[in-house]
């Protein structure tokens, strides 16, 4: 109301100087004087009190900052065929990673992932369960304490002792554009492979990925230099391990070099830390590059690998191409080899992931192995998968076993295996 009056008012006065103008230009005949007994309407003395002003209106409230979630998920289920091993359910020998079960039907993982990220904060935590994740964590029990007496041991006991992993669980701080921190568990950066076989040009994993580690806990710095190079920095506890197992800690570092749109991916990796239980023994360098090329419908593939572990070492190179012939069928084939010196690779090395299903038998020294994958994909709805592979394993010693334990049986220099996977995944 109070709004009301006052327009009026201010309607009024513009308009009274107008009709006096109106007045003075146009002459009239002089008024007869007033009539003393009506007394004329006075001029109001002064303009209208101004209304008051409206209250400000209330500061919009701070818009939280919008979150974008993600999620994936995996069922990945394989069987195998050994055609070395007897009796048929024998399962391959090293080096062989999360393929190790025969003639079974075999749930190898079962995963969801989720993940939240604003502008400043982001989490990642990846859950899975199958015979990847008992394998990953036995290898996560053996290279944490294993003390009864000490509390952490009993925590990692707990932990490790089931076929339920903890794949990932960390959280981001985004300070600047340029620069994040992840603190929690987080999957290593060597290798041209990844634990989910999906994400990977074949099933089976190479040798090198045998030998390089699975998880690390710790704090891991992303710098972006620019769109094409990142690089990365990380403090961990070690290989596989938490709590740690000895008072030192791992310090990894990376190299990613990726222009957009040129379908080249370049990536180097070194982890330098002491992983024995204890005083941590001896230093372990790993050193880890992968090239990746996109050429129309074909990608091409190099990994190199060396590791070093006070005196004995190994070094290693896989070449692996794929080709997609339409949209549902594609070709992968991989070829590698790896040179053990003085037993470092697999035979008294202190973090292999985890010991053989069938123990390999006591060799010293030298050791060359090498290997060749092929696989067919065929691809359903982009969310199912049919993978056939056939692989053979080669060593210039009697590496692969043929028999039960305790059997005398000859131990044999190769050993082929055939696997159909059944994979579905969002």
């Amino acid at each position: 109301m109070r709004n009301s009056l006052a327009s009026v008012f201010a309607f009024v006065t513009v308009l009274s100087p107008l009709a006096a103008f109106g007045q003075a230009a146009t002459p009239v005949t002089p008024a007869a004087a007033p009539d003393q007994t009506t007394p004329a309407l006075a001029a109001p003395a002064s303009a209208a009190p101004a209304a008051p002003a409206a209250p400000a209106a209330p500061a919009a409230p701070a818009v939280a900052p919008p979150i974008a979630f993600t999620w994936e998920a995996l069922v990945d289920a394989y069987y195998m065929y050994n055609f070395t091993g007897n009796p048929s359910t024998q399962g391959p020998g090293a080096p062989r990673q999360f393929d190790v079960v025969a003639n079974s039907f075999s749930l190898n993982y079962a995963k969801l992932g989720v993940g939240a990220d604003t502008e400043y904060v982001a989490f990642r935590m990846d859950l899975g369960a199958g015979h990847t994740a008992a394998i990953i964590n036995g290898a996560s029990a053996g290279m944490s304490p294993s003390d009864p007496n000490n509390p952490a041991s009993a925590l990692s006991k707990s932990q490790y002792g089931n076929d339920f992993l903890v794949q990932q669980a960390f959280a981001t701080v985004k300070p600047t554009k340029w620069l994040s921190v992840d603190a929690g568990r987080f999957v290593t950066t060597a290798s041209a492979e990844v634990i989910e076989s999906n994400k990977n040009w074949l099933y089976s994993r190479s040798m090198l990925f045998y030998g390089v580690p699975l998880l690390h806990t710790g704090l891991r710095a992303n710098v972006t230099v620019n769109p094409s190079l990142k690089l990365q920095a990380s403090l961990v506890n070690g290989w596989n391990n938490d709590p740690d197992n000895n008072i030192g800690k791992t310090f990894g570092a990376n190299a990613t070099f990726a222009p957009p749109d040129s379908g080249l991916n370049v990536s180097l990796t070194t982890y330098i830390g002491k992983e024995a239980p204890g005083s941590g023994g001896s230093t372990i360098v790993l050193l880890d590059g992968v090239v990746t090329k996109d050429i129309a419908n074909a990608s091409v593939g190099l990994n190199l690998d060396y590791l070093k572990n006070g005196t004995p070492y190994w070094v290693g190179a896989a070449v692996m191409g794929k080709y997609a012939f339409t949209d549902m069928f594609n070709l992968a084939a991989r070829f590698e080899i790896l040179s053990s010196k003085s037993g470092a690779y697999i035979y008294g090395f202190p973090v292999a992931p985890v010991p053989p299903p069938v123990p390999p038998p006591a060799v010293a020294g030298d050791v060359l192995f090498y290997e060749g994958t092929l696989m067919g994909g065929l691809t359903v709805a982009k969310h199912f998968e049919l993978r056939l592979e056939l692989r053979a394993d080669f060593a210039n010693q009697d590496i692969f076993q043929k028999g039960d334990a305790g059997e005398v049986a000859p131990n044999r220099k190769n050993q082929l295996t055939g696997l159909l996977a059944f994979l579905a995944y969002f």
